[in-house]
């Protein structure tokens, strides 16, 4: 379903939307951000690279704004009055939908559509929904897990994955954190559990994460494919520790594969917190340049590449300086689940790059691929 038409759907005037947050709508323009940053210099090598209208118009805006489109913080409904604050204040490109309470699953479109009118550029809502036990929105319409559906026949797994689809996307979800389509290892343990992973050899995984990407893109959501370059084979869960992968030349035939035939899929790309031997040199994958220039090289040249949640276990450092190495490293969006960190990871970035540690292209390039989604989401660039 496309965007103009789910929005539609909500059935909700924006009036409505913004009297239920009970805050008047903002309609400033994106570059009056209130930061007290108004930098709107961009070098020549990017400027040259703008060949669109909208890279045109977005390197018009603050440079503090063109950070903030990176940085998407977790959203907890019941703390909504701060998620509101956050996407009003420090114009955000996206927020990361975590737990959903019971008084807000009735009105969620209404919410959500209430949240991205707070925003002078649009917002982007993305949420975790493989199924099972990693599904935000069970309380919508619960959906097996990934290892279940892997068990279904195709027609009752396309039954399934075009209602949840239709259902979700109605509500207001433009992102979806999805399908997992790392592969099981062939002896040992699951280091995911909770039936999160396909069953099957890697083809099999990608035809079936094949599936999951179409239903998403048809009902109008991005897909993100999760966790480059592969934890089925990892020796941990990044929920708890920094994990280790077999070796580049072993996963190149297997755990890479599914995101090898995926790569002309349009679908985005999560990297997680993996250490691979003869590749990242024991850093996570969602710090090392040489994971994210692998990834590109697979075919993913202008996807949208995501880091998982920097707040784990695996990370070790502070949320706001491993944005900053995410970055670096090439990854277009550092999402992270306390709302709380938002102010301190753009400062962060925003040091970064007057100290040299970062250059405007690197941040224009990212600011680029969110604001495509949020043009595609109805809400195109104002110049100033």
């Amino acid at each position: 379903m496309p965007r103009t038409h789910r929005r539609a759907a909500r059935g909700v005037a924006v009036a409505a939307a913004v009297a239920l947050v009970g805050i008047a709508c903002s309609s400033s323009n994106p570059a009056s951000s209130q930061s007290g940053s108004g930098s709107t210099v961009i070098s020549p090598s990017t400027a040259a690279a703008f060949a669109d209208p909208l890279a045109t118009c977005l390197a018009t805006w603050p440079l503090r704004d063109r950070i903030a489109l990176l940085v998407w913080p977790g959203a907890y409904t019941d703390n909504w009055d701060e998620v509101v604050t956050t996407v009003r204040d420090l114009h955000v490109g996206g927020v990361l939908l975590m737990k959903v309470g019971d008084a807000f699953v009735d009105e969620l479109g209404l919410h959500l559509a209430a949240l991205e009118e707070l925003s002078a550029h649009g917002l982007l809502i993305a949420t975790d929904e493989e199924g099972g036990d990693v599904q935000r929105l069970r309380a919508l319409d619960p959906m097996p897990s990934q290892e279940q559906m892997s068990q279904e026949s195709a027609e009752d797994r396309a039954a399934i994955l075009d209602r949840h689809a239709q259902v979700i996307a109605a509500a207001g979800i433009d992102v979806v954190l999805g399908p997992i389509v790392d592969v099981r290892p062939v002896v040992g343990d699951d280091p995911l559990g909770a039936g999160r992973l396909f069953i099957g050899d890697p083809q099999q995984v990608a035809a079936l994460g094949a599936e999951y990407v179409a239903e998403w893109q048809r009902a109008g959501m991005l897909p993100v494919l999760k966790h480059f370059p592969g934890h089925g084979g990892a020796s941990a869960d990044t929920h708890a520790e920094l994990a280790t992968t077999p070796p580049l030349d072993a996963i190149r035939s297997f755990d890479l594969v599914p995101f090898a035939q995926l790569a002309t899929s349009g679908a985005a790309v999560m990297v997680g917190h993996l250490n691979v031997p003869g590749l990242t040199d024991g850093q996570p994958a969602s710090m090392s340049a040489a994971a994210i220039a692998l990834l590109r090289e697979l075919g993913y040249g202008d996807a949208l590449v995501v880091s998982d949640a920097l707040g784990m276990d695996a990370i070790g450092i502070p949320v706001a300086d491993a944005a900053v190495l995410s970055v670096q490293a090439g990854v277009d969006v550092v999402i992270f689940t306390g709302i709380s960190d938002t102010l301190a990871v753009i400062d962060a970035i925003e040091l970064a790059l007057n100290d040299g540690l970062l250059t405007t292209a690197e941040i224009d390039d990212s600011a680029l691929r969110v604001a495509r989604l949020l043009e595609a989401d109805e809400r195109p660039c104002v110049a100033v």
